[in-house]
């Protein structure tokens, strides 16, 4: 059973457990939730990611391995 949360008898420990919320340590601490994070370029990143994995098994079906290999090759040097 966990004690998380639950309520400080002794009085100057609860005096210090009010005195420390992150609230009022960090006030900007509310702005860093999760709720407020951007995902845009997160999901931006994996269509991208999606749509090269598509182009390359097209290409991979339509003109074979050679066609990826000699891209890489030409992108490298």
């Amino acid at each position: 059973m966990s004690i998380i949360g639950a309520p400080v008898r002794d009085g100057r420990a609860a005096r210090l457990a009010r005195n420390f919320r992150p609230e009022q340590v960090d006030p900007a601490a509310r702005s860093k939730s999760p709720t407020n994070t951007p995902y845009l370029l997160l999901w931006s990143t994996g269509c991208i990611a999606f749509v090269l994995g598509i182009l390359a098994f097209a290409l991979w079906g339509i003109n074979g391995a050679n066609t990826l290999f000699d891209m890489v090759v030409a992108l490298c040097t």
